[in-house]
C-alpha cells in the first residue's frame, strides 16, 4: 500500500470514529421517533377512584405515559374481577394488590411487575353513637370493598392488634368507598376500613376513627400482568413501568402540583389532598419492588398455599426501566 493510500485510510478511520457518536444519537432519535408514531392502546383497571392511584394520574397528567408512546384508558372494575379482565384481554393491567396477588399465589398465569405502594395506610371507621370502643364489634357487621381485599385484610389485622378476634366481625362485601359510608351511615354495618381522602370524608359526615395509621399497612397498589403478556410484550411494559416511575419522582419533587393533580382526580378538600400526600405517599416503593422476604410476609398473611416467588413475580422488567432512567 502506498504511502497516499495508507493516509487515506487513517483519515477515514480518524473520520469514522468522529461520525460514530453523532450516527449513535441520531439512531437512538429515529428510534424514539418511531416509538413515538407506533401509539400503543393500553386499558388499566383501578378498584376505585382514590388516593392511592396517584402514580397513574400523575402519569396521565404530566404526559408521561404519552411520553412513552401509550395511550392509556383507566376503567373501576371490582377487584375480585380484575385479574379475570387481564387473563381474558379485556385490559393490560390490574392494580389492585390483594385480590390479585392471592390469585397469583393460588396458580392464576400472572405475575406481579410493578408495587405503588408497600405500605398502603386505613382507618377503621364507625358511627360513635353506635360502637364506643373497638371492643364493641365484635358480633358486628363490617363492610369491605370485597370480601379478603386488601381492606378486610387490613381490618381484620387491626382488630387482632387490639384483642379482637376478626372471625367474631362479620365482613360484608358492599363495594366502593361511597357505597361503604352510606352502610355504615344507615346502619347496616357497624364499621368501615377506608383509605384517604375517604377516612376525613367520613369524620366529616360525623364518624370516629377507631383504628389506623401508623399502626399497620399492607401493600395496596401495583401493576399485574398476565405471564402471556409478558413474554410477547415486554417493550409494552417496559415503557409503562417507566411512566410510573418518572411519576413517582415527579411526586417525590413536586408536592404543590401533585396535590393539585390528586384533587382533579379525585372529589376531596385541598386539606385531605394534603393529608393523604403527607401520610400515605410516604410510602411509595421507590424502585417499584418488593424484597423476597416481604413477598413471603405477604403470603403468610393470606394464610393460603405458598407458590415458589419465581411464579408470583418478574421484576426484571422494574430494574431494566430503573437503569434506562438512572441517567435522566
Amino acid at each position: 500500500m502506498s504511502l497516499l493510500d495508507r493516509l487515506n485510510t487513517s483519515n477515514r478511520s480518524r473520520r469514522d470514529r468522529r461520525l460514530l457518536p453523532a450516527l449513535t444519537a441520531l439512531a437512538i432519535f429515529l428510534s424514539a421517533v418511531a416509538a413515538g408514531a407506533q401509539v400503543q392502546k393500553i386499558r388499566i383497571s383501578i378498584s376505585s377512584r382514590s388516593n392511592t392511584n396517584t402514580t397513574y394520574y400523575v402519569a396521565q397528567a404530566k404526559g408521561f405515559l404519552k411520553e412513552e408512546g401509550l395511550e392509556v384508558e383507566f376503567i373501576q372494575i371490582n377487584p375480585r374481577l380484575g385479574a379475570m379482565a387481564v387473563l381474558n384481554g379485556d385490559v393490560t393491567f390490574t392494580t389492585s394488590f390483594f385480590s390479585t396477588f392471592r390469585g397469583i399465589v393460588q396458580g392464576l398465569p400472572m405475575k406481579t411487575v410493578f408495587v405503588l405502594l408497600k405500605k398502603g395506610m386505613y382507618f377503621l371507621m364507625v358511627r360513635p353513637d353506635v360502637v364506643k370502643d373497638i371492643q364493641d364489634l365484635r358480633g358486628k357487621k363490617l363492610g369491605v370493598a370485597s370480601v379478603n381485599g386488601g381492606d378486610h385484610i387490613v381490618a381484620r389485622e387491626l382488630l387482632r392488634m387490639k384483642g379482637v378476634d376478626p372471625n367474631s366481625v362479620q365482613a360484608i362485601a358492599v363495594g366502593e368507598p361511597t357505597l361503604r359510608a352510606q352502610a355504615v351511615l344507615t346502619n347496616a354495618v357497624q364499621a368501615v376500613a377506608v383509605s384517604p381522602p375517604h377516612d376525613l370524608t367520613l369524620q366529616q359526615m360525623g364518624l370516629k376513627a377507631i383504628s389506623g395509621p401508623p399502626e399497620i399497612g399492607v401493600p395496596n397498589s401495583g401493576l399485574f400482568a398476565a405471564d402471556r403478556f409478558i413474554k410477547e410484550s415486554p417493550q409494552v411494559l417496559r415503557r409503562t413501568i417507566r411512566a410510573m416511575l418518572k411519576a413517582n419522582r415527579f411526586i417525590e419533587e413536586h408536592r404543590d402540583e401533585t396535590i393539585r393533580i390528586m384533587m382533579g382526580a379525585v372529589q376531596q378538600t385541598p386539606e385531605a389532598a394534603a393529608r393523604s400526600y403527607d401520610v400515605e405517599l410516604k410510602t411509595l416503593a421507590r424502585d417499584g419492588q418488593m424484597t423476597d422476604a416481604e413477598l413471603e410476609a405477604q403470603m403468610e398473611r393470606l394464610g393460603d398455599k405458598k407458590r415458589p416467588l419465581d411464579e408470583i413475580r418478574d421484576f426484571s422488567h422494574v430494574r431494566q426501566a430503573l437503569k434506562e432512567l438512572g441517567g435522566r
